[in-house]
């Protein structure tokens, strides 16, 4: 099965922040992106792509200026109300995100909270610490490397990778520098995941949570499939030591878990489409969006996990 493009990662995010490399073309690269959401024709793409799009608009400081002040983000927000003109969606593309001045981002926040139905937000930084966390935990994150996807999958195939293989890859081992030792030579990756699949039956409660935020690329990914199995199987340990553990970690490292198992959950709905599947990731949605407000980490997390199970929803 084929890893989902980050057209179908994104295409029905309210928010998505892209982390892009220092020395990225901001706007170039932003107006690329806007193609994912915008819409699905040909013609959107080329508009999108020039600046000539009628349904993105873009944020940028004013001439002389070096910051997007609050009268542009309100401007755009307007605009959010109406039906787009021609493509899927509005968009606004905000391509330097750390620029917008203060009340800008608390006005961006506010719209966020609530976003319009109709528009969806693009935001370009280079770290999320120049940006409001409230901002940021209410984007779904994507992590932009100096080689676009399909280039990687070019060098990974031509190594002798199947494109199933190298899509898998590139997914999974998404982190700064995961993916260098499968570019460097090729290697099998199916006793790789059923090794890092066995790696994880074995955790306790407590390592296999430490494995999901820190863990080796392909054992990281092979410990969030196996919590989610634990999730909706309903695994007591999971749900009081494993919880516990996961609750002491930073803000940013519980995003970035969420993050990644709502990948893994939509993976399982692709997979077998079941209520079950479908309703984890409605679940994670709702705790990620839940975490920047929430005081309790681990009450948020044993909420999640006894939804995913079933519990509070009764199934």
């Amino acid at each position: 099965m084929k890893a989902p493009s980050l057209g179908q990662k994104t295409r029905h995010a309210s928010s998505t922040l892209y982390l892009v490399p220092p020395r990225a073309d901001r706007l170039s690269e932003g107006r690329r992106l806007a193609t994912l959401v915008v819409g699905e024709t040909e013609r959107d793409h080329a508009l999108a792509r020039r600046g000539a799009h009628p349904d993105v608009i873009e944020l940028l400081p004013a001439d002389g200026k070096e910051r997007v002040g609050i009268a542009a983000v309100r401007e755009a927000v307007r605009a959010g109300q109406f039906a787009p003109v021609q493509g899927d969606r509005k968009v606004c593309l905000i391509p330097l995100a750390e620029a917008l001045t203060v009340e800008a981002a608390n006005a961006l926040l506010k719209t966020l909270e609530e976003p319009p139905r109709e528009m969806a937000f693009v935001l370009l930084a280079s770290h999320t610490a120049d940006l409001l966390p409230t901002i940021v935990s209410r984007s779904r994150i994507v992590r932009l490397s100096n080689e676009e996807p399909a280039d990687l999958i070019a060098r990974l195939s031509k190594l002798g990778y199947s494109e199933e293989d190298a899509q898998w890859l590139i997914e999974v081992a998404d982190r700064e520098g995961e993916i260098d030792r499968f570019l460097e030579a090729h290697t099998d990756v199916a006793p790789l995941r059923d090794a890092a699949s066995r790696r994880a039956r074995s955790l306790s409660a407590t390592d296999l949570m430490a494995a999901c935020t820190d863990g080796e690329s392909l054992v990281r990914r092979a410990a969030l499939e196996r919590l989610l199995e634990l999730a909706l199987e309903r695994d007591p340990n999971a749900l009081t030591s494993g919880i516990r553990t996961l609750a002491s970690q930073s803000r940013e490292v519980l995003f970035a878990f969420l993050h990644d198992l709502l990948d893994v959950s939509f993976e399982r709905v692709r997979s077998d489409d079941t209520a079950a599947a479908r309703r984890a990731c409605r679940a994670i949605e709702t705790a990620y969006r839940a975490l920047s407000v929430y005081t309790s980490a681990e009450a948020l997390l044993l909420s999640l996990f006894l939804t995913i199970g079933g519990v509070i929803d009764g199934e």
